[in-house]
């Protein structure tokens, strides 16, 4: 038979079965018209838009879940909507050669030209598998992605080479989809070739001695996945396959290794059959995409959307995306956080393959014994923490008693007495050593502290008490939860020292107490530490240096009194002189003069004494109790302190 009579039965076939509605010789210029002028403007395009997808996948998953939850949500849409776009658009492209058959009117083209199911299934495919492939490629390392990227340029051949032979026979219409179909299958097997001589040429596996080793070492690789709960939880089940991967991958020259590159090509597999899903949709022509949205039609070209189709499209994408997808990611996402079963059910996985323990020291022990430990401490301190809390109400009583002192002290200062016994100090230069003492003995009047210190003798005794209590209890749990793990593989998860879990639950800080605020447990030593400091404080301040300095600026002021003494002694002299004629009236006049003198002096210094008080009273007042108050704050933090650290 001619060429040109098998291209004329060719023609009465293909009318006859709907497979082509004008003559085979137009349908080459109507497969031109789809084909690009130039012979490499479609691979460029291809190119730029892989390129760019392929920067777009590296840089977002190196940031997958490590800050914000809003990025896995995005991250896992933008992943998953070009899947779905591939698998409707081939669905969409098979059902309108199998429609070819039906009547349009018929109940049975109207069954079966429905998406909605094929759709669904899409979307769950593109949506969960995108959501693995995201948290894989964090794990990734450079040689995996160098590997990974090289199904840019084989999707590309392999779609050329189908494409060749598939356009010489096929409705154009048809050609696409089924060149894309036949790369996506091909494709994916060719890269697991690839991939299993790039891994095996270039990658040295380590070989782990324990599963348990494998698997911690590909938890590390997600250890930044925590902004999500679904995410890191599925992290974890994905670090427990590459470990159990990688395990059996190090087995080289053993039936283990060719288990692990089983493990390799299953979701190595799924990876790359998403990948070229995604290539699909830079290849589909842009008019190609409005079947997605129309009726199914066989025409080669379709026609363009109406506006209300475009409006439907947009509303029902948006809510779909918005009221669907959103609200069923957040409720995964809350399901994940409230359900410890997930975890436990992770965690009874790992126990399949690696026995978890505990190591006090050199030694290893059962799985929540160091929780134990924690709690016997707990409960030896139960004991001890109504006397703390005795000890810190005790704490403020003590110093409102010390400061209801400064008033007393404040009382001898303004006084004459007090002014005359400086003036002597002054004299014989202890005049600062003096008011430091007059304070200090001010201060400790009553001893203020006595109660408090009886407390913080009681807690510290029932302290060591709960001690010796606890190490006991320690020594009990200790010993019945020994391993001995011998040859078989195990995982450390808790680790602490021996001198840690042994060592008295009291820290040092609060044995130490009573010794660093009053030297021992003598009788009012606490009152006297305390005194000590608060004094300490007031002369780094100079605050006392500026009270005894005081007394020069009185002493001068007394000068300005002194001609109305002198005036008042000899008006007093003289009418005692007068009452003695003779020599007696020298002497009395003298001798009054002395008393006037005195008296007159008395006078003013009482004046002067008053007027100081009024002035500057309250304020040296105040600087003594802000002082205290600053003591007061740092041994109440000092007993808090060693309240937490007994609690750890």
């Amino acid at each position: 038979m001619t060429k040109r009579g098998k291209q004329a039965i060719r023609e009465a076939d293909a009318r006859k079965y709907g497979f082509l509605a004008v003559p085979l010789s137009k349908t080459r210029s109507i497969q031109a018209a789809h084909e690009p002028r130039k012979p490499d403007a479609r691979f460029l395009a291809y190119l730029g838009k892989a390129v760019i997808w392929g920067t777009l996948t590296f840089y977002i998953t190196k940031e997958f879940a490590s800050h914000h939850f809003w990025l896995v949500v995005l991250s896992v849409l933008l992943f998953s909507i070009p899947i779905v776009i591939c698998g409707i658009y081939g669905n969409t492209i098979r059902q309108i050669w199998r429609l070819t058959i039906f009547r349009k009117q018929g109940w049975l083209f109207k069954w079966l030209s429905s998406r909605f199911f094929k759709s669904i299934f899409w979307a769950l495919w593109a949506l969960g598998t995108s959501f693995f492939m995201l948290i894989q490629f964090h794990g990734y390392n450079d040689l995996e992605w160098m590997a990974f990227f090289l199904v840019i340029p084989v999707f590309w051949l392999a779609y050329k080479f189908f494409r060749y032979f598939i356009a010489q026979e096929i409705a154009p219409y048809l050609v696409t989809e089924m060149a894309l179909t036949s790369a996506r299958r091909l494709c994916p097997l060719l890269m697991l070739i690839i991939h299993f001589v790039f891994m095996a040429q270039l990658v040295k596996w380590p070989e782990y001695l324990f599963i348990h080793e494998a698997i911690s070492a590909q938890k590390i690789k997600f250890e930044g996945l925590v902004s999500s709960a679904l995410v890191s939880e599925t992290s974890q089940f994905l670090a427990i396959y590459n470990g159990i991967k990688a395990y059996l991958l190090g087995q080289i020259g053993t039936q283990n290794s060719f288990w692990g590159w089983l493990l390799i090509g299953a979701i190595e597999f799924m990876i790359y059959y998403n990948a070229c899903a995604i290539l699909s949709c830079f290849l589909i022509p842009p008019t190609e995409f409005r079947r997605l949205f129309q009726p199914a039609s066989h025409t080669d070209t379709p026609p363009p959307l109406s506006p209300s189709r475009i409006a439907t499209t947009t509303t029902l994408f948006t809510f779909v995306t918005v009221f669907i997808y959103l609200y069923t990611f957040k409720a995964m996402e809350e399901w994940v956080r409230h359900t410890p079963a997930i975890a436990d059910s992770r965690q009874n996985a790992e126990v399949l393959v690696v026995q978890k323990v505990e190591q006090i020291g050199d030694v290893f022990y059962k799985k929540g014994t160091i929780a134990q430990l924690t709690e016997a401490r707990f409960n030896a301190l139960r004991h001890v923490e109504h006397s703390r809390t005795k000890l810190e109400n005790q704490i403020d009583s003590a110093f409102d008693r010390l400061e209801m002192n400064v008033d007393h002290y404040l009382d001898w200062y303004y006084s004459l007495v007090g002014e005359y016994t400086r003036i002597g100090k002054l004299l014989i230069g202890e005049l600062e050593a003096f008011m430091i003492e007059k304070l200090e003995q001010s201060l400790m009047y009553g001893d203020p502290f006595q109660d408090f210190q009886a407390l913080l003798d009681d807690l510290v005794s029932t302290h060591q008490a709960a001690a010796h209590t606890y190490q006991e209890t320690a020594q009990r749990i200790m010993q019945a939860n020994r391993l001995d793990p011998s040859d078989n593989p195990i995982q450390v998860i808790q680790q602490t020292t021996l001198q840690d879990v042994i060592n008295p639950i009291v820290p040092h800080d609060v044995i130490s107490l009573p010794y660093r605020l009053g030297g021992g447990t003598v009788a009012g030593a606490v009152t006297a530490a305390v005194t000590g400091k608060i004094i300490g404080k007031l002369a780094g301040k100079n605050i006392l240096k500026l009270a005894a300095s005081a007394l020069f600026k009185i002493t001068a002021g007394k000068v300005a009194g002194a001609a109305a003494s002198v005036g008042a002694g000899a008006v007093t002299g003289a009418a005692i002189g007068s009452v003695a004629p003779g020599a007696g009236t020298v002497i009395g006049a003298a001798v009054g003069g002395i008393i006037g003198g005195l008296g007159a002096g008395i006078a003013v210094d009482k004046m002067l004494i008053e007027l100081e008080e009024k002035i500057s009273r309250e304020q040296f007042r105040n600087e003594i109790l802000t002082v205290i108050q600053e003591v007061r704050t740092e041994i109440k933090a000092q007993i808090v302190i060693d309240h937490a650290s007994s609690a750890d």
